[in-house]
Parts: C-alpha cells; sequence; structure tokens
C-alpha cells in the first residue's frame, strides 16, 4: 500500500508543478474549452500509467510535452477526418469577407506556421511560447541540441520572411504580456 501511496504523491507533486506548463502548451496549439482539456487530461491519463517512465526534475516537463504532442497528432488526425466529411458539405451562402491582408493576425501567424513542417513548427512553439531551450525542445522531438538549434534557425528564417516581420508595424493580435512567437535572438 505504501507504494502506491508513493505513487499517488509522486502524481500530485508532478500534476501541481506542471499542469499550467502543460494546459498552456495545448492552448498555444490552437485547443480551447472541451479539446484542450481532454487533451490535457490524456497527457496526464499517460503520466499515471507510466509513472516509473516518467523523469524526475527538469526532463518530466519536456517528457510530458512529448505526451501532449503525440496526442495532439491523434487529435489533429481525427480533425482531418472530420474535416474531409464537413468539406463533402455544400458551403455556407454567407461568409464573411476577408480581413485585411496588410495586417498581421494570428490567422496570419498560424497560417505561416502551418507552411514549416509538423516538426519545425512544433520546434519554434516549444522555443518561443512554452519556453522550452532549443535542446530541451528538440529532445522532446528526439533531435540532437545542434540539429535543433539548426532547424530552429531556419524556420525563424522562414517565418520572418512570410510574414515580412521587419517590415510590418501592424499590431499581431498577441494578448497583453505575452511575447511575440517570432522573437528573433538580438532583435
Amino acid at each position: 500500500m505504501n507504494t502506491v501511496m508513493s505513487a499517488d504523491a509522486r502524481f500530485r507533486a508532478l500534476f501541481d508543478a506542471t499542469y499550467s506548463s502543460v494546459a498552456r502548451y495545448v492552448r498555444h496549439r490552437g485547443l480551447s474549452g472541451q479539446d484542450a482539456e481532454d487533451l490535457v487530461a490524456a497527457t496526464y491519463e499517460v503520466a499515471w500509467r507510466r509513472l516509473d517512465a516518467v523523469p524526475i526534475g527538469e526532463q518530466a516537463l519536456p517528457w510530458l510535452f512529448a505526451v501532449a504532442l503525440n496526442q495532439l497528432r491523434n487529435h489533429r488526425r481525427k480533425r482531418i477526418r472530420e474535416q474531409a466529411l464537413l468539406e463533402r458539405l455544400p458551403a455556407p451562402e454567407n461568409a464573411p469577407p476577408p480581413l485585411d491582408p496588410s495586417i498581421v493576425t494570428w490567422r496570419n501567424i498560424r497560417e505561416a506556421l502551418d507552411t514549416l513542417s509538423a516538426d519545425d513548427r512544433e520546434l519554434v512553439l516549444l522555443v518561443a511560447w512554452d519556453g522550452l531551450s532549443p535542446a530541451q525542445a528538440g529532445g522532446v522531438l528526439g533531435l540532437t541540441p545542434v540539429a535543433a538549434r539548426s532547424r530552429l534557425h531556419r524556420a525563424r528564417a522562414k517565418l520572418a520572411a512570410i510574414l515580412d516581420v521587419e517590415q510590418r508595424s501592424a499590431p499581431t493580435g498577441h494578448e497583453p504580456g505575452e511575447s511575440t512567437p517570432l522573437r528573433r535572438s538580438g532583435a
């Protein structure tokens, strides 16, 4: 019975220390409401089932991010199947007009991020939004630290070129207090 109690205590400590970061990670990937809550719950369900495999200390959070990423990939595959079904239905007649293309919005950023490979997009988001170092983010994705830094540099350059960040001064729509996801070192 002591083993169960210590596992409970370890899981509770892990949950308390990492919940806000995992929830933020999920929200930054575009999920909200019940979808976000379900994905966070599924992540911690895996952590509970594999508690002996969860690293102790700083490496627990990247491990949880890797689990959340796998859960998110499953979620996206499900959404793609659902979207394919919806696309077979007729389009609504009263679609809203497109946004002013001269303003960089979160939609523009999302679209720019979508031009990256899934792993490069995840690398950028892990560093910019989740606060991991490039080496830690690379660990989540199974990359060496050198490969992670190199891919991060190329991905940031591609995003900057797509969004023409240096030429634009329009607001990006990010929430006050949040850092811009395209922050460049030395800028």
